[in-house]
């Protein structure tokens, strides 16, 4: 049976697996829950693991025209709210990283820990605000031609990712419809830079840095976890933005080590 709370006036999906401490995992762009399903069963052995459709993905619905990475936050707070959970280890990957940022922010005393898989405190160069803005353009011309050419690139097709992998993460893609790719899309365009949330965040807090990212230079990833005191960091080889599916077993024993400290 779906579960789900009200938001906003939206529905939004989530899951629950296990008991103990909290996890709230925090899917990407394009993603869904799902995704992170093989490691939240896995997780839920020791955990309350707790995953949430971000607005506009997967089976939740689309709230606005932008999905700021505030309002976002406030939706995965409503949803521990909703579940009387008062404080998680908070994990993002990619978009949901920012998610993360925005909620160890606006919420700190919400925070045991937050996790960044394959993302970044900074926020978006010019360059990369123009790469939204295409998005954007092609979205509103052609969204499954979109989709069929830039979900291939989130991963490391040189190395472990198999086809099905890819046609996996298309198929919750497909999910997402034309105002909510560009809700997500205008949100990270204009997303604040958060560093200084890691230089004086009292939780710890834990980057997971793909070697192959081509998205992120893993360099600077590195560089941005030891901003504060309570950083650190793990470095994969063979995979690129999509290490929650080219390196889960490293993703796994890294949540698990990070969340039993």
């Amino acid at each position: 049976m779906l579960s789900t709370f009200v938001f906003r006036s939206a529905t939004i999906a989530y899951s629950v697996k296990g008991k103990g401490r909290a996890i709230l995992l925090i899917h990407g762009l394009l993603g869904a829950k799902e995704v992170w399903k093989e490691l939240e069963c896995r997780l839920a052995k020791n955990f309350k693991v707790v995953s949430i459709d971000l607005p506009g993905h997967g089976q939740s619905e689309c709230i606005g025209y932008v999905h700021g990475m505030e309002l976002l936050a406030e939706c995965c707070k409503s949803l521990l709210t909703h579940l009387s959970i008062r404080k998680a280890i908070v994990v993002g990957h990619s978009l949901g990283g920012y998610v993360s940022l925005a909620f160890g922010e606006k919420f700190p005393d919400s925070v045991l820990g937050l996790m960044l898989v394959n993302s970044t405190a900074k926020g978006d160069s010019e360059g990369r605000k123009k790469s939204r803005n295409q998005l954007i353009r092609m979205v509103k011309k052609d969204r499954l031609k979109l989709l069929a050419s830039l979900v291939p690139s989130f991963f490391n097709i040189k190395s472990r990712t198999t086809t099905w992998q890819i046609k996996s993460y298309l198929k919750m893609a497909l999910n997402c419809s034309e105002q909510s790719i560009i809700a997500a899309a205008e949100g990270m365009k204009n997303r604040k830079e958060r560093e200084i949330v890691l230089k004086f965040a009292p939780y710890p807090y834990h980057y997971i840095i793909g070697v192959h990212d081509s998205i992120l230079d893993c360099n600077q990833l590195i560089k941005e976890s030891k901003i504060g005191m309570h950083g650190s960091y793990s470095l994969l080889e063979d995979v690129s933005h999509m290490s929650l599916v080219e390196g889960k077993e490293e993703v796994f024993r890294a949540i698990k080590s990070f969340s039993k400290r």
